[in-house]
């Protein structure tokens, strides 16, 4: 059964030691993003990729998507505190994301896949609501039994979640090393 971050654990999402093993900046940097983007991050919990990225698109908008309302107030708490005009929070369900189609430029999925029971029904909507020219990143776990991470019986590894987001028609561009834990998939719409 995949394992799901709750509200409980906020505190642990957003502390400083979760910082040293994904760093938000190093993440961002291999990104195609450009300010005025809108871009979708599916499964942000309390903001920990959702902040940084509307401080980065001052002239555009980020779609914070979860499952738990509880983690969305925290997002909404963070960009009021900070005076964020540009993140929109959405209550999602595991049936479905709640984008339309064709409604943003690129979209994150952080640590999300692995933590669903159905990740092709999210790739495939997230193929529908990224734009024709955008872009979607995974990141994951590089290996079962870490820290935080998946179980062996709950692994996926990097190359099955790879042709997955292929056989939903997009393109691989290109993979990174984003900690000594993550990778990060990046695709192309």
């Amino acid at each position: 059964m995949p394992r799901k971050y709750n509200v409980k654990q906020k505190e642990y999402l957003l502390s400083p030691e979760r910082v040293k093993t994904l760093d938000t900046h190093r993440v961002m940097s291999f990104l195609p993003l450009m300010v005025y983007q809108e871009v979708a991050d599916i499964g942000s919990g309390p903001g920990y990729f959702s902040i940084p990225l509307a401080k980065f698109l001052f002239d555009g908008q980020v779609l914070a998507l979860d499952i738990y309302k509880q983690m969305l107030q925290v997002v909404d708490e963070a960009a009021n505190k900070l005076n964020l005009s540009n993140i929109t929070t959405i209550q999602s369900t595991e049936a479905k994301v709640a984008l339309n189609k064709d409604s943003v430029d690129g979209a994150l999925l952080s640590l999300l896949l692995s933590d669903t029971g159905k990740p092709e029904k999210v790739l495939k909507d997230t193929k529908a609501a990224v734009r024709n020219g955008g872009w979607m990143a995974i990141i994951e776990w590089k290996n079962h039994g870490l820290d935080g991470g998946p179980k062996q019986t709950d692994f996926t590894d990097e190359g099955q979640f790879k042709s997955m987001a292929l056989k939903t028609g997009f393109k691989f561009t290109g993979r990174y090393h984003v900690s000594e834990f993550h990778y990060m998939l990046v695709f192309s719409s």
